[in-house]
């Protein structure tokens, strides 16, 4: 079963004030919170939750290369779908040609 091993909130500085004292100080809001988990295969991952007035969206969190991996990935299944959808169209209108063609040389 995975482990949590730590839970942390990501703040964003919304603005500026000055205290009594007269020292600039920053007014922070806690937007988000990032979850660090160990798996089952001893690997950690990192997902969390981000609010916001539309409600609340999950998100989760790759490592560079891991990124990179997923977007040759998502890349190559669109431009396969792509080219699918090219040769689909491509076949109809083939077809349709032909049907066209036949009709013209039954008049």
């Amino acid at each position: 079963m995975a482990q949590l091993i730590k839970k942390e909130n990501i703040t964003i500085v919304t603005g500026i004030y000055k205290d009594a004292q007269g020292n600039e100080k920053k007014r922070y809001k806690t937007i988000a919170e990032l979850i660090t988990m160990k798996g089952d295969d001893g690997s950690e991952y990192q997902f969390g939750e981000m609010w916001g007035p539309h409600g609340v969206t999950k998100f989760n969190v790759y490592a560079q290369d891991e990124q990179q991996n997923n977007n040759q990935q998502n890349n190559q299944q669109q431009n396969n779908n792509q080219q699918q959808q090219g040769n689909y169209q491509q076949n109809n209108q083939q077809q349709g040609n032909y049907q066209q063609g036949q009709g013209f040389q039954q008049r």
